[in-house]
């Protein structure tokens, strides 16, 4: 069992007071009585009270107090599943981080370049949650969908050339691992594609496809030239030239709904595709199933409600046997 605000159950203290008070209660009546008339006379002045359902009266309302401030702690207890429903997109960066993104024709390199877009992107944010793909040979979810942005910075800044460690580069395995990312299907999912295009394996497309049955839109960013630049190749050594491939960023782009831009050494792209999501996304709402503590306060409400209502019907007065309440008729006759 989990209580939400402990700290109320001092006030429990006021019950336990006035019960006190209950206990000495009778002494205290005979004592103020004494003052204005003999103590013999006491019987008679409250021969029609019972001290028994008069107490029983008290009793029930310390206890609906003592309820009420039970309710007032919020007792939780057992769990269930709740839907919360919040203001805001999920966005998932797929960054390649391919050998071919320490190319030079974009400076500092491809990849920094790449992560200053989503660096100065992060700030533009208010409520949305963002995730990090890495990839590839293979692709890695380096940081689930998080509003953490903080945490996303230091992701970001840990990335490099060798956090995938087998080379070559595979979009299908990027747009695989982007499917299973968000966490609820909505049509507020997005997902933002930086790479040079290159395509070893050619899945790209048909992952692309499922992406697009799932709702799930695409913004490309192209990182390079198409002139090129000369690197190493990662397993022969061999000096190669890669170059920015737009064709195939820009056939995702336009198959999921999204856009294609290449990335210019001013950096404005991420602005206008900021400005894309927002304007084509009418509905920004999003729902997550949790798990939860379900709130019994209401119990203790409802039993404290019940007494309250009951205990104006209780009758304070003596019970009368029928033998006794005839005598009294016949000697007040």
């Amino acid at each position: 069992m989990n209580i939400v605000n402990p700290a109320l159950y001092l006030l429990l203290g006021i019950c336990l007071l006035l019960i006190g008070m209950l206990w000495k209660r009778e002494r205290w009546l005979q004592k103020r009585f004494s003052r204005y008339a003999d103590r013999h006379l006491q019987p008679f002045y409250y021969q029609d009270r019972s001290p028994f359902w008069t107490g029983f009266r008290i009793v029930m309302l310390i206890l609906a107090l003592a309820l009420i401030i039970v309710a007032l702690s919020r007792p939780q207890w057992d769990y269930e599943t709740r839907n919360l429903e919040s203001n805001g997109m999920d966005i998932v960066f797929a960054l390649d981080v391919s050998k071919s993104m320490d190319a030079t024709d974009m400076m500092p390199n491809r990849l920094l370049r790449a992560t200053m877009q989503i660096s100065s992107f992060i700030p533009q944010l208010n409520t949305d949650r963002i995730g990090i793909i890495a990839f590839a040979g293979v692709a890695t979810l380096q940081c689930p969908l998080t509003d953490d942005y903080e945490a996303v910075r230091l992701v970001l800044n840990s990335l490099n050339s060798d956090s995938v460690v087998q080379p070559g580069t595979d979009l299908g395995a990027a747009l695989s691992l982007a499917e299973t990312a968000f966490m609820n299907k909505s049509n507020t999912n997005t997902l933002i594609l930086i790479s040079d295009g290159e395509d070893l394996k050619g899945q790209g497309i048909k992952q692309a496809q499922k992406l697009k049955n799932k709702g799930i839109r695409v913004y490309c960013m192209g990182v390079g030239s198409p002139e090129g630049a000369v690197i190493k190749h990662p397993i022969s050594g061999q000096e190669v030239t890669s170059k920015l491939d737009e064709a195939i960023l820009q056939e995702i782009a336009a198959l999921t709904g999204g856009e294609y831009y290449r990335v210019t050494p001013g950096g404005d792209e991420i602005q206008l595709i900021l400005k894309r999501i927002y304007a084509s996304e009418t509905n920004r709402y999003r729902t997550k199933n949790i798990s939860a503590r379900k709130e019994q306060y209401y119990l203790f409400a409802g039993l404290a409600l019940l007494i309250l209502l009951l205990e104006p019907f209780i009758d304070a007065r003596r019970r009368k046997s029928g033998l006794w309440a005839a005598q009294t008729t016949n000697g007040k006759q």
